[in-house]
């Protein structure tokens, strides 16, 4: 219910619904390189690798975990966070009812990540796919010898995959 913009100076410009605070950006925040908006929080990575996250965290969803650092992207679903790494591994944190705030043990090699209202998405170096949490509509079951894929995204009850060909696959 909120909306985030990234002006070129890093700066984030806010607005919609305000109540949790989500379209309140923190006074100062500035070096901003990217921005995620959730279901009533809001995440900025700032070039340093570091998160800065506001708005409602009654699951924790803008606790940022004490010395995450080396960030290069972050994903906000509905009441959870995910930040992806340098180093290819996720951190999550927020509300986990479905499992969607505990990453699956070993996943590695990760290069870009997707955060659906209660599931999420990794795509790994190799051109798989990896999803956990809610999983209610199949969008946690990635779709058998699913590969070659470029680029993912997750809907609220839905996921998509771009393989290296162009099609699009969705589950």
């Amino acid at each position: 219910a909120h909306s985030l913009a990234l002006r070129a100076d890093g700066t984030v410009v806010a607005w919609g619904y305000n109540a949790q605070m989500q379209a309140q950006v923190p006074p100062g925040l500035s070096d901003v390189i990217a921005i995620a908006a959730g279901g009533y929080h809001s995440l900025a990575l700032k070039a340093d690798g570091t998160v800065v996250a506001w708005g409602l965290n009654g699951n924790g969803q803008t606790t940022v975990p004490a010395g995450l650092s080396n960030v290069v992207a972050i994903a906000a679903g509905f009441y959870h966070s995910l930040a992806l790494k340098r180093d290819g591994t996720v951190a999550a944190w927020g509300r986990n009812n479905f499992g969607q705030a505990k990453v699956p043990a070993g996943l590695s090699g990760v290069v870009a990540i997707a955060a659906g209202s209660y599931h999420n998405l990794a795509l790994k170096s190799d051109g798989t796919v990896v999803a956990w949490g809610w999983n209610g509509y199949g969008q946690s079951s990635v779709p058998a010898r699913l590969s070659g894929v470029v680029a993912i995204a997750a809907g609220s009850w839905h996921s998509l995959a771009v393989k290296r060909d162009g099609t699009v696959v969705a589950w």
